[in-house]
C-alpha cells in the first residue's frame, strides 16, 4: 500500500457511511455499492479494499485522531492505567473515576466512540466480502489474499469491541433495514468468529515481511495469539505465536527508538501491523502523536512507572546500590530514558507536567526543542510487534506449564534488545535465569510494563490478568490529585446510549 493517507471521499465509503459520527446501524448498504456500476473491475476492488484499510486511521485506534473531536489516540489507554495521566480530559475522566456511564462523553466521548468506529470498519468489512464475488476474472489466489486481509480487519475491530464491552452484536452480513436490530452475542461467540476470521487469513496470506501496509500471514497469527491469550487460551496463544517465530519474516529492531519516530519504521523488521500514514503538508497535522504527546503534553508518565523500572543490576531500584534518587534515569534500564524524560525539555511542556516528567516515545527531537505547532509528521501507529510476539510466546509457554530454555530466551532476546547486546552476552545486561513458574509470570509481566509502556497494551494485560481492581483501585500518584476507582463491573465498559437508542435489540451491559 503507497504510505498515505486515505481520506474516503471515495465513493465506497463516501456512500456507505457519511461521517465519523454515524452509527453504522442507520445506513442500509449503498445501492451505487451493489449496482452494476460497482465491483465490476480489480481497480474496484482495489478501491473498496484501500477504503477497508481507511477505518484504522481513527480516534482510539491509532497515532492520529483523523476521526472526530475529541482527538482520542491509542497511547491515551494507557492513561486508564498506573503507568500516566492525562493533561486534558479526552474522555477518559469519568471511566478513570470510575462514573462512567453509557452517555458519558456524548457521541464524541471515548465510550461512544470506540464502538462507533470499529462497527464503521465492520460494516466496510462486510460490504467487501459480500460483493467481492461479484469481480470477475481474478485469480482464485488473489481473491482469497483479499479476502485475507479483510477477515484480518474485521477480525482486529471485534477483538476491540469484545475486549473493551464483552457481549456485543456479532455482525458478519451486511446492514439492511431487516436485520439492523441484533442482539448481543456471547463473548465466547463473539471470539469463535473472531478465531475463524483469523484461522482463514492465516490460510490465505502470504509469508512475507510487513512493508506496504497490508496484512501478512504473520500480521493474522499475531492477532490470533492476541486473541488465545486474552482468552487464557495458553498452549494455543503460544503456538500461534511460534508460527510467528518460525516464519523468519520478522525479528527484533536492533534501535529501540526507531519504532517510534517516521524515519525509523520504514522496512522496520519488528512491526508486524500497523497503521500507517503520511508526512505530507495538509495531512492531520494537529492531531498526531508529535503535537498532541509532545506539544500539547497530552500524556505524562507517573512517579509509579518510573519507578517500576528496574536498575542495570536487574534489581529493583529500591534494593539496587546503583539507584541515584538524585539521578533517575542513571543505572537503569536503558528504555526508561527513551521513553521519560526527566527535568529541561520544552518549557512550553514543563507548564503541563505536575509529576516532573516528559514523554519521549512517539516524538522527535524536533519536537522536544521547538514550540512549533504544525508538525508534518508520518509516524505509523505499531498495533503489534516481533517483541510482543516474544512475550506472548514466553507467556503462552509458562501459563501453560510449559516451561523450557525456549521461554527464556525469548524473554531474553527482548531485554538484551533493550541494553544493545547479543541475546547471549549475559554479562552484559540482567538476563533472566530462573526456571520458577512464579517468578517468570511476574517477569514477563514486568517485561510487559517496560516495553510497551504508552502503546496503549497495559489495560488490557492488567484485564486480562484479573488484576486490574488490585492494581489499578485506589491508585495514587503523588504529585496528581486524584484517586482511580476500579470495580468489577469495570472490566466491561457500558454500551454507549446512543447505540442502543438505535438497536431495540440491544441490552445495556449489568450495572450500567
Amino acid at each position: 500500500m503507497k504510505k498515505t493517507t486515505i481520506l474516503i471521499a471515495l465513493s465506497f465509503l463516501g456512500i456507505t457511511i457519511s461521517s465519523c459520527d454515524s452509527d453504522f446501524l442507520d445506513k442500509q448498504p449503498s445501492s451505487q455499492l451493489s449496482s452494476e456500476s460497482f465491483w465490476q473491475t480489480e481497480q474496484d476492488a482495489e478501491l473498496a479494499l484501500t477504503g477497508v484499510y481507511s477505518n484504522l486511521q481513527q480516534n482510539m485506534l491509532a497515532i492520529r485522531a483523523d476521526g472526530g473531536w475529541p482527538p482520542t489516540i491509542k497511547p491515551n489507554w494507557d492513561a486508564l492505567t498506573d503507568d500516566c495521566y492525562q493533561t486534558f480530559n479526552y474522555g477518559f475522566r469519568e471511566i478513570i473515576d470510575g462514573t462512567a456511564t453509557p452517555t458519558s462523553g456524548g457521541t464524541n466521548g471515548a465510550i461512544a466512540q470506540l464502538y462507533s468506529v470499529c462497527y464503521k470498519g465492520i460494516q466496510t468489512c462486510n460490504f467487501f466480502l459480500a460483493n467481492i464475488d461479484q469481480v470477475e476474472n481474478i485469480e482464485a489466489d488473489k481473491l482469497n489474499n483479499w479476502k485475507a486481509q479483510v477477515s484480518t480487519l474485521r477480525a482486529f475491530f471485534y477483538y476491540n469491541l469484545v475486549t473493551t464491552y464483552g457481549d456485543v452484536p456479532l455482525r458478519i452480513e451486511p446492514t439492511t433495514l431487516e436485520n439492523q436490530d441484533l442482539p448481543k452475542a456471547p463473548e465466547s461467540e463473539v471470539f469463535a468468529q473472531i478465531e475463524k476470521d483469523l484461522e482463514f487469513a492465516v490460510a490465505n496470506l502470504p509469508e512475507a515481511s510487513y512493508s506496504d501496509g497490508y496484512v501478512v500471514k504473520g500480521s493474522a497469527n499475531a492477532l490470533l495469539a492476541r486473541t488465545y491469550l486474552y482468552q487464557g487460551k495458553y498452549a494455543e496463544a503460544a503456538v500461534a505465536a511460534k508460527a510467528v517465530m518460525d516464519g523468519g519474516s520478522f525479528m527484533l529492531s536492533t534501535n529501540y527508538e526507531d519504532l517510534f519516530i517516521d524515519g525509523g519504521q520504514t522496512d522496520n523488521p519488528e512491526i508486524i501491523f500497523s497503521t500507517k500514514y503520511s508526512s505530507a503538508p495538509g495531512e492531520f497535522q494537529d492531531r498526531g502523536s508529535e503535537i498532541m504527546l509532545g506539544f500539547w503534553g497530552t500524556l505524562k508518565p507517573t512517579e509509579d512507572f518510573v519507578d517500576a523500572f528496574e536498575a542495570t543490576d536487574g534489581l529493583p531500584i529500591d534494593e539496587s546500590p546503583l539507584y541515584d534518587e538524585a539521578n533517575p534515569l542513571e543505572n537503569r534500564d536503558p528504555r526508561l530514558s527513551k521513553i521519560v524524560q526527566v527535568g529541561e525539555w520544552n518549557p512550553e511542556i514543563e507548564q503541563k507536567t505536575l509529576s516532573g516528567f516528559g514523554l519521549l516515545k512517539w516524538t522527535s527531537p524536533q519536537t522536544r526543542a521547538s514550540l512549533v505547532q504544525n508538525f508534518t509528521e508520518g509516524t505509523d501507529y505499531i498495533h503489534i510487534r516481533y517483541a510482543d510476539v516474544l512475550l506472548m510466546y514466553a507467556e503462552g509457554k509458562i501459563e501453560s506449564g510449559s516451561v523450557d530454555t525456549s521461554v527464556l530466551d525469548a524473554i531474553n532476546e527482548v531485554r538484551a534488545r533493550a541494553y544493545g547486546v547479543a541475546v547471549g552476552d549475559t554479562g552484559s545486561y540482567p538476563a533472566i535465569t530462573t526456571t520458577d513458574v512464579g517468578e517468570l509470570r511476574e517477569a514477563v509481566r514486568n517485561e510487559r510494563r517496560y516495553e510497551f509502556g504508552f502503546e496503549g497494551l497495559r489495560y488490557f494485560d492488567l484485564k486480562r490478568w484479573g488484576i486490574a481492581e488490585e492494581v489499578l483501585n485506589g491508585f495514587y500518584d503523588s504529585h496528581v490529585d486524584a484517586n482511580r476507582v476500579f470495580l468489577p463491573k469495570h472490566y466491561k465498559w457500558p454500551l454507549p446510549q446512543s447505540a442502543i437508542d438505535k438497536n431495540n435489540a440491544l441490552e445495556q451491559n449489568p450495572d450500567y
